[in-house]
């Protein structure tokens, strides 16, 4: 099956550090000092990592945007703003979660959110989202794929609802996560990116191939124990 994955989470190599910095700080500086990033670089990111941590966010989107800033060749100073503003969406999805009744929303449901309203979804959306989710693990999948719909090119209330309708149907967490692959199939077939969200709204839905499962609702047709269209590596900042 193919599986679109809409948020890609770049693996950091589990290696020993520093004793004085904790594991998700090592990780990371760790491994931008194997690819040669000089002492000052590993400085600003380890800082940032740290200034998450501290703030009780995800620290895995923090590290992945400063390997993605190595690996681009950014300067220290502009990665170091960049590090800030994904912290500042982090702490933003995660008071939009807390303002919508989730009193302490898991790490992929943060960077779900906070991915989500980086790509115009309102506090609205979100809450909606999370009110019709049966489950956090869905509510954490949901949000990412109402996002990759909205990179796609649909107005934010046609990927809501396409989510929305993906939830009433039972559908496995699994499942959802290829939405962004029936858009990209009608799109391929010809069909205007607003004829799709036309479609959506009018009750089309979207075509799915159907999976053993389907109907059980959260989790249903989900490969073993990881999150669709992630590594076991990619797991990391999630948990």
């Amino acid at each position: 099956m193919r599986i679109f994955a809409a948020c890609v989470w770049l693996a950091v190599a589990a290696s020993a550090g520093p004793p004085s910095l904790p594991a998700q700080e090592r990780d990371v500086g760790q491994e931008l000092a194997q690819r040669g990033a000089p002492p000052a670089f590993v400085a600003v990111v380890t800082t940032q990592v740290r200034a998450a941590r501290e703030a009780g966010l995800p620290v895995g989107p923090v590290a992945d945007k400063a390997l993605e800033g190595w690996a681009k060749h950014v300067p220290a100073p502009r990665l170091e703003v960049a590090l800030a503003q994904v912290r500042a969406r982090l702490a933003a999805g995660r008071e939009t979660l807390l303002a919508a009744g989730q009193t302490a929303p898991p790490d992929g449901v943060v960077g779900g959110a906070a991915e989500a309203m980086a790509r115009g979804l309102t506090a609205e959306d979100v809450g909606e989202l999370v009110g019709a989710a049966p489950g956090p693990e869905a509510m954490g999948a949901g949000l990412t794929v109402a996002a990759s719909l909205r990179a796609q090119g649909l107005d934010r209330r046609a990927a809501v609802r396409a989510v929305r309708d993906a939830y009433a149907r039972g559908i496995g967490v699994a499942q959802l996560y290829e939405l962004p692959s029936a858009v990209a199939d009608l799109r391929g077939q010809g069909m205007a990116v607003d004829d799709v969200a036309r479609r959506i709204m009018e009750g089309g839905g979207l075509p799915l191939p159907p999976m053993a499962g389907e109907g059980q609702g959260q989790g249903a047709g989900r490969p073993g124990n990881l999150p669709p269209g992630l590594s076991d590596k990619g797991k990391r900042g999630r948990q």
